[in-house]
């Protein structure tokens, strides 16, 4: 078992050894990344992690994500997998997940899926938007919305699966359901389309940039000015990046982000079917017929 910070519960302790490979490689090769939205609030709020979160979401503009998902190799001897829907064809998103290959973490919603079940951290682009942003701000959620109906039509094509003598009813029922919409996404084409229109609008030329992936898809748009630089903050006591106007940032997210919720709203959002970090996801879906 990895040596356990008191002040973390033991899956935001591997959450966090994962923060620390993944910053590693972002300074080896002076690549940009800042904490956003909870884990930004955290580290504002809690110097942390909020008490009852259980993720990490970091974010990179546009050019320096492209270039660290190609960095596996970085990890070449350890148990971290950079997961994009190229390097894993049943992960549906696009954006990326850092995972821990050796724990499980199950979703309630992916536990059909025969992808990386490993416990991870989120790595979002962030990119430009319309030029019209500014002036028309329900547009562009309207956009964000609508990026995430085609992810979402992804969903039912990867529920493809190896069969398995253990598990070969319930291997054919779903291949049976992926095959009714494989046409929507052959060769992840509803993949590259969603990437096209998030790469439409330069990072270096727009006046608001955002998380198009993010899960408040009417506040993502962001002056640049808030992106525009880091600030460093305080993470579990680890210096980290922030967006380089935060309080604007936090601001535009929460609003009086400093208040805590009421309690009975003090709850993680990510729920599994199974959780073990001592156990690699392979080992675990075969133990428990996933």
């Amino acid at each position: 078992m990895k040596e356990i910070n008191y002040f973390m519960n033991e899956l935001q302790q591997c959450q966090f050894n994962i923060l620390k490979a993944f910053i590693s490689v972002c300074e080896k090769h002076n690549l940009t990344y800042f904490l956003v939205g909870g884990t930004a609030l955290g580290a504002v709020r809690h110097k942390g992690f909020i008490p009852w979160d259980d993720d990490i979401d970091v974010g990179m503009p546009r050019e320096d994500f492209e270039k660290y998902i190609l960095l596996q190799k970085e990890y070449e001897g350890t148990p971290y997998f950079i997961q994009t829907y190229k390097s894993d064809p049943r992960f549906i998103y696009n954006y990326a997940k850092l995972r821990d290959s050796s724990t499980t973490f199950v979703e309630n919603y992916y536990a059909a899926f025969q992808m990386n079940h490993g416990v991870w951290i989120d790595i979002f682009p962030i990119d430009g938007t319309p030029k019209n942003t500014k002036n028309n701000p329900k547009a562009f959620g309207k956009k964000v919305l609508w990026t995430w109906v085609q992810v979402y039509l992804e969903y039912l094509c990867g529920l493809f699966r190896k069969f398995s003598a253990r598990t070969f009813f319930k291997d054919l029922g779903l291949n049976i359901v992926a095959c009714l919409f494989f046409w929507t996404n052959v060769g992840h084409y509803r993949n590259k389309m969603v990437d096209k229109k998030l790469k439409k609008y330069s990072y270096k030329d727009s006046e608001y940039l955002a998380n198009w992936l993010g899960t408040n898809p009417k506040k993502e748009a962001m002056p640049r000015e808030v992106y525009d630089g880091v600030s460093k903050g305080v993470f579990e006591g680890m210096e980290v990046n922030l967006p380089k106007d935060y309080d604007r940032y936090l601001t535009l997210l929460y609003g009086d982000y400093m208040t805590p919720p009421p309690a009975n709203k003090q709850e993680g959002h990510h729920h599994h079917k199974g959780l073990d970090l001592n156990k690699s996801y392979i080992e675990y879906r075969k133990e428990h017929r996933l």
